[in-house]
């Protein structure tokens, strides 16, 4: 199932959805203040398969060298 990492433009809350299918404007409100200008993240994900016969899946990230969008503050990115 897709994980939608999102953001609320008036609050700054990071927050996401699990959602089979495309996002809905049902999900996209902010959980902390209501707002409804909330932007889609562009974050990795996990292979499914590892490519290679005993290898742990791996992440990619849409995020440029340096930390991305946080500045690598999260933790979330390696």
């Amino acid at each position: 199932m897709p994980t939608y990492d999102l953001s609320c433009d008036a609050c700054d809350t990071r927050f996401e959805k699990f959602r089979q299918g495309f996002l809905r404007d049902e999900d996209r409100v902010c959980p902390d203040c209501g707002g409804t200008e909330v932007r889609q993240l562009m974050t990795g994900f996990v292979t499914a398969r590892p490519s290679r016969p005993a290898a742990a899946p791996t992440v990619r990230s849409f995020a440029p060298p340096g930390g991305g969008c946080c500045g690598g503050a999260c933790g979330g990115h390696s």
